[in-house]
Formats: structure tokens, sequence, C-alpha cells
């Protein structure tokens, strides 16, 4: 029975009848964490090759669309075309009209998340996005992202030209969508890296947690789950699927620290995890101090140590296998 619920959905995606709660539901069925990943590209492939799901046009549909390519001062009466017409012709059909309808309606047609839009920009130096939903998005140099102000439909879209690393919050209802190039990736809530140049040749999709689903203007091209990467050849429209060490791929933003609006005692957490070392406080003055600082140099923990506490003029003392700072109460 869920399979059949799935070969529907997929036949409703590629017809482009989906609704808003269908896709979402479609794609947490792909993307949950229990579903077979091998039964589930078999069951895709079993319904690309149904050559009854091409089928999908009326006769007053499959009409209009032939008219609109045929030249209109030699234009046949189309009493003939009717069911009979042969699957080819039914196959050619059916790709007109979706070309058709991607040409008019360049989104999803249930896409809300249009404007009010925001636009982030990244041009000599990385750059952290919180978006409205929390999802995090670090960008990469070079590179643009789009997105709503607020979230507000059954889709969360964002458009994506560049490179960006993004860190999506869990949500099963409202899927997350990334537009970038030519490619759809959704994913519920997970972390992955995107690359996609104006120009370039390739779109590639590397996960590193978690799964995504990757698809091009007409159907679900995959699945990638952990250490797997896409790459989509914009030319001969092709995805090839390997095998990588998705750590190393993203490790462009590995060194980049965002301390935004931040507690002392935060910031010395998350610096004892990276450096590896005990950070701790003489007193509990100064703990609950706030700042906001960037570093994306791969400053040592001395360097960043001295711009932090000078927020506050506080001091730190380097032991042996050990930092303290001797924090003063913040002003703000």
């Amino acid at each position: 029975m869920k399979n059949e619920r799935i070969g529907y959905l997929i036949k409703k995606y590629t017809g482009n009848d989906i609704t808003a709660a269908e896709e979402a539901e479609l794609m947490q069925f792909l993307l949950d964490e229990k579903s077979d990943l091998n039964e589930i590209k078999a069951l895709m492939n079993e319904t690309w090759d149904d050559d009854s799901a091409l089928m999908a046009l009326d006769d007053k549909t499959a009409d209009r669309i032939f008219e609109q390519v045929v030249s209109p001062q030699k234009r046949p009466r189309l009493l003939t075309l009717r069911p009979w017409m042969g699957w080819a012709a039914a196959s050619v059909l059916l790709c007109v009209g979706t070309l058709l309808f991607y040409s008019k309606f360049p989104g999803r047609r249930h896409n809300p998340d249009q404007l009010p839009v925001v636009s982030a920009i990244a041009r000599s130096e990385h750059k952290k996005i919180i978006l409205p939903d929390g999802s995090t998005v670090i960008l990469n140099n070079n590179s643009t992202l789009e997105y709503p102000e607020k979230f507000t439909g059954a889709t969360r879209t964002v458009k994506l030209n560049g490179e960006g690393y993004f860190e999506i919050l869990h949500n099963p209802t409202t899927p997350f969508i990334v537009q970038s190039g030519k490619l759809k990736t959704t994913v519920l809530g997970t972390a992955f890296n995107i690359k996609s140049l104006n120009g370039g040749k390739e779109i590639i999709v590397t996960v590193t947690t978690g799964k995504v689903s990757i698809a091009d203007e007409y159907k679900v091209l995959g699945i990638l789950a952990s250490n797997e990467q896409m790459v989509f050849h914009t030319d001969d429209k092709k995805p090839d699927l390997v095998k990588v060490q998705a750590e190393e791929i993203v490790q462009w933003q590995k060194n980049d620290l965002f301390f935004e609006n931040i507690t002392m005692e935060q910031a010395a957490a998350i610096l004892s995890r990276k450096f590896n070392v005990k950070i701790t406080f003489l007193n509990d003055q100064g703990k609950n101090c706030r700042f906001t600082a960037t570093f994306l140099k791969g400053e040592s923990l001395e360097e960043i140590l001295k711009v932090i506490t000078s927020f506050n003029d506080a001091e730190y003392k380097i032991l042996p296998g050990e930092i303290m700072i001797s924090g003063k109460n913040c002003n703000n």
C-alpha cells in the first residue's frame, strides 16, 4: 500500500498535478531515514518506464497544445487526434505540454514564497545568513542567496547562485527547497553543500548529514544520503552520483567563526570545542556579556581571545592545559 501511494505521488509530481500537501507527503516518504533507498529508486524507475503515466492529457488539452506547435497558416483540424494517436504522439504531446507549462510558470505553480525577497550577497568574504525559520547558510565568496522575509507557504524556498553550505532545521510538514540553476534540492532538515555558478557546466550537491531529493524541471533525479554527491552536467542534462568524503568538500567554511549576539560563556564553549582546550572563568562576572564578531581568516585562539575579551575589558591567562578568563561586568 505504501509503495502504491509513493508511485501515485511520483506520477502526479511528473505530471505537474501534485498539490503542496502531496508534494510534502512525497518528500517525507523519500527523505525518511527509515526509507529503503534501493526500493525507492526501483519504484521511481518503474514509474518512469510505465507508459501509462504518459497519458496525462485529456483530448481538449492535447488538441490545444498540438495546435500551438503547428503552423497557424496550415493548421489542420485535429478531430483525428484522439486516444488512438499512439504512444509516441502521446509522449511528444506530454513533453511539449511540460515545456509550455514551465515556460509560463518558471517556479512550481503552488510556490507562495516569492515576495518580498531578501538578497544576501557575499563578495570577497564568506557570509552567514540566518533564515526566517532559524536555519543557517554560509555563503562562499561571490555568491548570492535570495529568500523571503518570512516563510508562509507549504514550502521554504530559497534561490542560490554560487556556493553555500546549508544547515536546515527539521520540519517534516514544510520541505526546504533550494533552487540552483535548473535543479531543485529538497530537504526536510539536514546539512548539505551546493555549488552552482553562472555560466558553469556543473551544479554540484554534496550531503554531509541526512538526505536530500534532487529534481530537474521534469522529474526527481535521485535521493542523496550522507557522503554522497550529485554532479549535474548542464550541457547534456545528465547527473552523476558519486561517493565522497563530504567533510573535505565543505572544508572551505570550517574555519569560519560567526559569533552573533552571543555570551562570553557561550563563546568560550565554542572555542573550547574548536581548539580542544579547557576554558574557564575566574568568576561569574562577565559570563553573560554579549557581543558580535566574525573571524574568517583562520585566526589563532589567542588572536580571537584578544578581540572578544576587549569588548568588556576582560583578561585571559594561558595556563598549562587551560585558559582562564577573568571577566568584568558588562556595561550593556
